[in-house]
């Protein structure tokens, strides 16, 4: 394995490359697993410690990074090492929800979660969003109001960024540009997204991580750019002339997920404090991740809010994960087709 970290006070001495090891705590021992970075250092402070020294009686062990491969792997082998584990995307809204456990009737706060993060077995616990992010220095005093002004070169001139990645909202963006209520995005118009996107395409720069996406802005390479929020903020405190506009904003939930098999009972009670009003508040203080209890957002500090999806959830556009699920293969088919061809 790689990047265990013991966080609770009692401790697990783990060496990389011996899952064996762990195997063997599984006894009073928690396993938490993320994505690692700024992001799971966040989760670390406002949760992951918290609790670990409010449950003395729990190992408690960070893991990364997350892999759904390897956790259907686990369960398939009935070998399981993870508890609890983020997912983004899709993941567990079709058959491999096959290899989780379901939430209901676990005495988590699921009525006061937003009920569009709320699934049978994966449970969000905090919102980051695809938005429009601008650079306020190059569009002559103009602000784009949606995702149509991203395709008009000639009111709003420069380059564009997107993200090249075919379930990353491209799409999505495309038709709402071109006119599609966002009640009827799906199915997905192939023919009609990549009409629009190919108006633009001669003039794009497709990205393909958050970092890139954020030194294109910063750099003025692109004018525009589909960026995650997070990124946008950590710019504008380093004074870059850059503005999101929430318009029209693809929001997405990172969820809780429990691998058949795992120790649900440490599991649930780890997700039950993640989500409590109170402590769901507590990752905006490290990161603009919005928080997914709804009782929660009035406890974050007002000077953050402004820099929360959550926030502007009026303005948002829902992604229909179920569809995405199972038509992913295809989304992915094309989308790289489209991206390959001249």
């Amino acid at each position: 394995m790689v990047g265990l970290t013991a966080v609770s006070g009692a401790g697990i001495s783990l060496t990389s490359g011996c899952g064996s090891l762990l195997g063997k705590q599984r006894t009073n021992a928690l396993v938490f697993v993320s994505d690692g970075g700024e992001y799971q250092a966040a989760q670390r402070d406002s949760w992951i410690t918290p609790f670990s020294r409010s449950r003395p009686d729990l190992n408690v062990v960070e893991d990364v990074p997350k892999s759904y491969a390897r956790l259907q792997a686990m369960v398939s082998s009935e070998n399981v090492m993870w508890d609890l584990m983020t997912a983004t995307g899709d993941f567990g809204y079709g058959v491999d929800r096959d290899y989780l456990v379901d939430f209901a009737g676990r005495d988590l706060p699921l009525g006061q979660l937003h009920p569009e993060y709320v699934g049978e077995s994966r449970v969000g616990h905090a919102v980051f969003s695809n938005v429009l992010a601008y650079r306020t220095d190059l569009l002559g005093g103009k602000t784009p109001q949606g995702w149509a002004d991203f395709f008009d070169l000639d009111r709003f001139p420069g380059r564009r960024g997107l993200r090249n990645f075919s379930a990353g909202a491209v799409m999505e963006i495309a038709l709402i540009a071109d006119g599609v209520d966002p009640h009827d995005l799906y199915p997905l118009d192939y023919k009609r997204a990549f009409a629009k996107l190919d108006t633009i395409k001669d003039h794009t720069v497709f990205w393909t991580s958050g970092a890139q996406s954020a030194q294109l802005i910063s750099d003025g390479e692109v004018s525009m750019t589909q960026i995650w929020n997070g990124r946008v903020y950590n710019l504008q405190k380093q004074g870059a002339p850059i503005a999101i506009q929430w318009n029209q904003q693809f929001p997405q939930a990172d969820a809780l997920v429990v691998p058949r098999g795992a120790n649900v009972d440490y599991a649930m009670d780890l997700a039950r404090y993640i989500l409590a009003p109170e402590n769901n508040a507590k990752l905006s203080q490290y990161i603009p991740y919005g928080p997914t209890n709804r009782e929660s957002l009035s406890l974050v500090e007002p000077a953050m809010r402004d820099h929360l999806p959550t926030s502007y959830m009026d303005l948002s556009i829902a992604f229909d994960n179920i569809w995405l699920n199972q038509n992913r293969d295809e989304v992915d088919s094309r989308w790289q087709s489209w991206v390959r061809a001249a």
